[in-house]
Order: structure tokens, then C-alpha cells, then sequence
């Protein structure tokens, strides 16, 4: 049986304010990705069908292209987007080998939902794999627990950034 990825993860800003730190690049420059790397956005269309197209880059000079391509906006309460890999071009890609391996999804479904609970904005976060083949879903089953601290990383880099 496969498995999606499910995080929740609290914030004292407001919903607005939380969900806005999705809605530019300029925000997103500050906090999106692994800890330890740098943004450099190619490409910022927010509206459906829209196109974020960025690079990080490492401290050693290493760099994963990748791209979201923005399937719903429901202002301040819900984002949708496939994420994957790309080329510097923006074309669909492989993910690198290290660390993912070959059989890594080409593209993820993002489902983000943003909520007021107890005076706390709560982000929902849901991913699962999208035109995979059963290899790959099973990959991406394994390794949520791999995605499950990325994201921990990358929605603490969101609390810091929402604190300044």
C-alpha cells in the first residue's frame, strides 16, 4: 500500500500573513528549500497554470533545478502546485541520483491548506506522487520520513523568516 506525506505545522502569524510568505518569489527567496542553500528564481507566474521556476544552490557550488507548476489558489486558504525537478530550461527532469535514487517520482502533487485553530494558523500539507509508475509510489512511501524532516527543515526556515 502506498503512502502520501501528511504534515501539520502551527504559526502564531495570521493565516494572511502565513500564506502571503507563499505568494512571491521575494519571500519564498528567504525561506524555501533545504537549510544551507541559497534561491535564485528563474521564473514567478502566481495564478493557475502559473509557473515558479527556481534554482538552489549549495554552499559547495552544487545546484537542483526545480519548478512548481501552480494547479489551484484559493486566496489565503489553499494552494495546490506539481512540483518536480527541472533543467535549467524548465523542463521536467529526473531528480539527482544522490540522494533520491532513480526511481524517484518525476512529479508530486503539493496540496497546501491554511487554517485559524485556536488563534494559531495551521498549514496542511499533503503529497503524494503524480503520473508515477508503482516503483516509484513505493520509493516515495519509503522515503517519507526523509520528506518529513526536509519539510521540518523548511517550515522551520518559515517560522524564522515570518519572525523577523
Amino acid at each position: 500500500m502506498y503512502a502520501q506525506l501528511e504534515i501539520t505545522r502551527y504559526f502564531t502569524q495570521s493565516k494572511e500573513e502565513v500564506y502571503n510568505a507563499f505568494t512571491t518569489s521575494e519571500s519564498l527567496q528567504n525561506w524555501w528549500g533545504p537549510a544551507g542553500y541559497e534561491m535564485e528564481v528563474q521564473t514567478f507566474e502566481f495564478h493557475p497554470e502559473g509557473i515558479f521556476h527556481f534554482v538552489l544552490k549549495g554552499k559547495e557550488g552544487n545546484e537542483m533545478w526545480a519548478k512548481w507548476v501552480i494547479k489551484d489558489i484559493k486566496e489565503s486558504s489553499k494552494l495546490q502546485f506539481i512540483n518536480s525537478f527541472s533543467n535549467e530550461a524548465g523542463e521536467t527532469v529526473k531528480a539527482p541520483e544522490e540522494p533520491f535514487g532513480s526511481d524517484w517520482p518525476m512529479e508530486m502533487i503539493v496540496d497546501l491548506e491554511f487554517y485559524v485553530e485556536d488563534g494559531k494558523t495551521r498549514i496542511d500539507l499533503v503529497s503524494f506522487p503524480h503520473n508515477a509508475s508503482d516503483v516509484s509510489k513505493q520509493v516515495f512511501t519509503d522515503n517519507i520520513g526523509n520528506m518529513e524532516q526536509g519539510f521540518g527543515g523548511t517550515f522551520d526556515q518559515l517560522e524564522k523568516y515570518l519572525s523577523k
